[in-house]
């Protein structure tokens, strides 16, 4: 098991003061920030750029949330699929489709606007180029900015999957695993 210790106690005051600030923005300091926070800096910019795919971004919630869904599922990350199943479901994306993406089932029968943003992200995840037929039509959807947002995204939350592993972060309190 490879849990660290909350850090929490360990902080220096400039550290106290990333973690607070993450917690005012995140309502608390859990998951990969967590772990994160025994690297203050480095957690710092995680929570930045996260901040900004979550909050700040072009990206339409539901496109956001499949994406980050899709990418939870393609590396069977528990505490990553809970946490935005429940965000995705606020943001209006149907339970058949959130099931679906669990499942990792067939997704080119969703609705366009959400079938190219999944495929795209599926390029990204496999680690292939985006066909220029796709990126066209995506770019056309939701602009040059939406493009790259999908793809950094896709990578923000692979690497934050890969923090969640890492460091065996459990699952929230009374929640099953999803997969």
């Amino acid at each position: 098991m490879a849990r660290l210790p909350d850090p929490l106690d360990i902080l220096t005051p400039e550290a106290k003061q990333i973690y607070d600030k993450i917690s005012a923005k995140r309502g608390a300091v859990r998951g990969p920030f967590a772990s994160l926070m025994h690297h203050p800096a480095l957690a710092e910019k995680v929570a930045d750029l996260g901040e900004y795919l979550r909050f700040g971004s072009t990206l339409p919630g539901d496109v956001r949330e499949l994406a980050i869904l899709i990418t939870a599922a393609s590396v069977k990350q528990g505490y990553e699929w809970i946490a935005h199943a429940k965000v995705a479901r606020k943001e209006g994306l149907a339970e058949e489709i959130i099931e679906r993406v669990r499942a990792r089932g067939d997704l080119s029968t969703l609705p366009p606007r959400l079938a190219r943003p999944a495929r795209v992200v599926q390029h990204v995840l496999a680690y292939e180029s985006i066909p220029a037929a796709l990126q066209a039509e995506v770019q056309r959807e939701l602009g040059i900015t939406g493009l790259m947002e999908l793809v950094v995204l896709a990578g923000q939350y692979r690497m934050i999957a890969g923090v969640l592993f890492a460091f065996d972060t459990p699952l929230p309190e009374g929640e099953r695993a999803p997969f």
